[in-house]
């Protein structure tokens, strides 16, 4: 172990027996299990607020999560020589959710909408800077990407000579900016401010990035981790992250979008306006729109191959994508 790690760790109760290193992490062997060591750039105030809703998912409801582990003088981070500040919490040998595994799919969208339910009885007013992590209106995202989109499109149009990526884009903008412009439109139509003020006014929290590497299994056992992007808002905003990831990967497969939804809604039912706000989120073309803005704040001379295939598939996919919401939501 270099030496920052061991003045860090000095100021924990825990005796290490071995250390590994992970992407970005230490993995410790101690006396009181696996524990993770690891850099922390956030705001002390975002830290209380996860320690806290991170305490109460764990001593209150049993949840496995990576809670925090305070220091010998009661302090929930450590600071070196250098004046980093460093987190050690617990750790988990389980193995992340298998993509390819319809049962561990199953199994992490109940755990979803299990962790929805328990923080929906969480006192969110114990929260430390509740207001800080109110969530952004997905309409006021929504419009925001658009415009960009637009910025985008324009800037590209008036080069002259044109890039492989460039040309791409010309080539399917037309199509995915009116998905986008649908979206939009969408939820101008829906009840999502009114559904969004109350889901922040009761306090409705999201994990907000719940994917296949947040959630570990083992032997019939679910930790959930990483609660780092927690916010407060509509908590569909969970369940469509991870669908829509997952169903990125399964060419947005109809068998698979309806059993996920089923198996959320069988556990925390989905209002019929939820469905509809879902599908608004479904239909915006996120991925296209992200490829967009990587373009736009880089250097635009050369994107790198897996950007332009990134863009591509984002655009292939709008026939099968639509088949989803049009059978599904």
């Amino acid at each position: 172990m270099n030496d920052w790690g061991r003045s860090v760790l000095e100021q924990y109760p825990v005796t290490v027996y071995g250390v590994k290193k992970g992407r970005g992490v230490l993995i410790l062997d101690t006396d009181r299990g696996c524990k993770i060591l690891q850099e922390y750039r956030g705001s002390k105030r975002h830290m209380e607020a996860e320690d806290r809703i991170l305490s109460f998912l764990k001593e209150e409801r049993g949840l496995l999560v990576d809670a925090y582990v305070r220091t010998k003088e009661g302090e929930l981070s450590a600071v070196n020589e250098d004046g980093v500040q460093y987190i050690l919490k617990d750790g988990f040998l389980f193995t992340e959710c298998n993509v390819g595994s319809r049962g561990e799919l199953e199994t992490a969208v109940r755990m979803l909408a299990k962790l929805h339910m328990l923080l929906r009885g969480m006192d969110s007013r114990e929260i430390p800077d509740r207001t800080g992590l109110v969530g952004n209106s997905l309409v006021d995202e929504m419009e925001k990407h658009n415009r960009e989109l637009k910025r985008i499109r324009a800037f590209i149009r008036n080069k002259k000579k044109k890039t492989g990526f460039e040309l791409c884009i010309m080539k399917s903008f037309d199509t995915m900016y009116a998905q986008a412009e649908e979206a939009l439109h969408l939820l101008y139509d829906s009840q999502y401010q009114k559904l969004y003020k109350d889901a922040v006014g009761q306090g409705h929290i999201c994990h907000g990035s719940y994917n296949q590497h947040n959630v570990l299994l083992h032997s019939g056992q679910v930790a959930v981790i990483n609660f780092q992007h927690i916010s407060i808002q509509m908590q569909i905003f969970d369940l469509y992250q991870f669908m829509r990831k997952i169903l990125e990967k399964h060419n947005w497969s109809l068998e698979l979008g309806s059993m996920m939804l089923e198996d959320y809604n069988r556990i925390l039912p989905i209002s019929k306006e939820e469905s509809r706000i879902l599908r608004a989120m479904f239909l915006y073309p996120e991925k296209y729109w992200k490829q967009m803005n990587f373009y736009y704040s880089s250097n635009k001379a050369w994107i790198p191959q897996r950007n332009i295939d990134k863009l591509k598939h984002a655009a292939d996919q709008y026939t099968v994508r639509t088949a989803f919401l049009n059978h599904v939501l």
